[in-house]
């Protein structure tokens, strides 16, 4: 059995569920620990439900195999108690082929890859149903973007304040301008529609282009803008797995996807664009 933890906000679960798909197709039993969740450890909501996705569930007695309860284990330890080959935390970004010939085991990481699951990517795509979509302000902004030639650019500003350390100084004003005036360069008539933390200051970037701000969609309900920038047809993402599954859950074969030039500050490699995206310099 391989058990993959759950970790982080939206956009990492779905990595994280999308490696679970790949081993699901192999025939491997794969099972999910969502226990970070359930004891307050994780900040972040466990959200797949509201993409109408329901992985299969570790139990205590399975998720022993690899805990020792109310232990907390260095991974030095977790690696002499069960060894390499059963427990595996990711240590770089870029992709690493070996996880995909695992049989058993513990899987802990974000997994921020496209080939992770390229064997699984139509599954994936065809499970992800996203629910409570039918408000009036849903339909009504998914109407406008089909009538537009619609851009999703997403700014992200509050929590990555608070860590500039990580991902200060990468999604600049300029890398947005850049990003804008090329697309702009290349569809007719852009209208940009705005997803953002903090809407006034997102603004800023895009005074001289036709643009809104799509704000109503707050808290629990943050996942309905993932589904309308997947609604878009081209666009700009943050270095967030937010926006890059906004982006990649469009499947029209003619998007233009810009990504900004690094993903964080704790690597130079980083295998999260997808092949045709625009990575600017």
């Amino acid at each position: 059995m391989i058990i993959i933890r759950m970790q982080g906000g939206l956009g990492n679960q779905l990595f994280q569920y999308a490696l679970y798909e790949t081993f699901r197709q192999k025939g491997i039993q794969t099972k999910v620990d969502i226990s970070a969740y359930e004891e307050g450890k994780e900040k972040r909501e466990y959200e797949l439900a509201k993409l109408g996705l329901s992985p299969e569930i570790a139990n205590r007695k399975e998720l022993h195999r690899y805990y020792a309860d109310n232990a907390r284990l260095t991974d030095r330890v977790f690696r002499y108690l069960f060894g390499k080959k059963k427990y595996r935390k990711e240590k770089r970004y870029d992709f690493n082929p070996q996880i995909l010939t695992i049989t058993d085991g513990f899987l802990s990481g974000y997994w921020q890859s496209e080939q992770y699951f390229a064997t699984a990517s139509c599954e994936v795509r065809n499970r992800i149903c996203f629910q409570g979509l039918d408000t009036a302000e849903v339909r009504q902004w998914e109407k406008q973007m089909e009538g537009t030639n619609s851009v999703s650019v997403h700014i992200r500003l509050g929590d990555y304040l608070q860590t500039e350390e990580l991902y200060g100084n990468i999604c600049t004003a300029s890398y947005y301008r850049q990003a804008i005036q090329y697309i702009a360069e290349r569809i007719e008539d852009p209208f940009f529609y705005v997803f953002s933390d903090e809407p006034e200051q997102a603004m800023g970037v895009l005074e001289d282009y036709r643009c809104c701000v799509v704000a109503e969609n707050r808290g629990g309900d943050s996942y309905k803008d993932m589904y309308l920038m997947s609604r878009c047809r081209h666009h700009v993402i943050a270095n967030s797995t937010f926006s890059w599954w906004g982006a990649w859950l469009d499947n029209r074969p003619d998007k233009i996807v810009i990504t900004p030039p690094r993903w964080n500050h704790l690597c130079k490699e980083h295998d999260i664009c997808c092949e045709g995206w625009v990575m600017l310099s």
